[in-house]
């Protein structure tokens, strides 16, 4: 799985440079892809995997309690269902692992993403203050 993954990291480092104002670099990424314990997650606009992809998730796998790490979506992809695909591929394959919970941070204000992952059936657990050099974290929790 790395082998295919490892030319995705260019692109990867694409879509985070763009979608987040801190962006994991080449060599973060590189370090998930190898890890073996994390899982990626792709959509592509044209439906093909030889399109630039518009998005991408990242989940850490772990034996009872799972974390998404990273999802974002390529602003012009946006509102068109992408963002919950990512999610429920990633919550699938978290369930399969045995897994029993889900967690995430999100930046407390971004509203868009809040309001979907409560959609998607995550409760907000608390704040964390400063997580991000500019904003608080909103951490959110998913029974499976």
């Amino acid at each position: 799985m790395a082998s295919s993954l490892e030319s995705k990291i260019p692109a990867i480092a694409k879509l985070e440079k763009i979608c987040f104002s801190e962006p994991w670099t080449e060599g973060m990424i590189s370090g998930s892809v190898f890890s073996g314990n994390y899982i990626f997650s792709f959509v592509y606009p044209g439906g093909s995997e030889s399109d630039e992809p518009a998005g991408y998730a990242c989940g850490l796998i772990a034996p009872e309690q799972c974390e998404i790490q990273r999802i974002c979506v390529l602003p012009e992809f946006r509102r068109l269902g992408y963002g919950e695909r990512l999610m429920n591929e990633l919550k699938n394959v978290f369930a399969a692992s045995g897994a029993s919970s889900v967690f995430l941070e999100v930046r407390a204000s971004n509203i868009p993403a809040r309001n979907l992952y409560e959609k998607l059936g995550y409760k907000q657990l608390g704040i964390r203050k400063n997580y991000y050099s500019d904003d608080d974290a909103a951490i959110y929790m998913l029974e499976l």
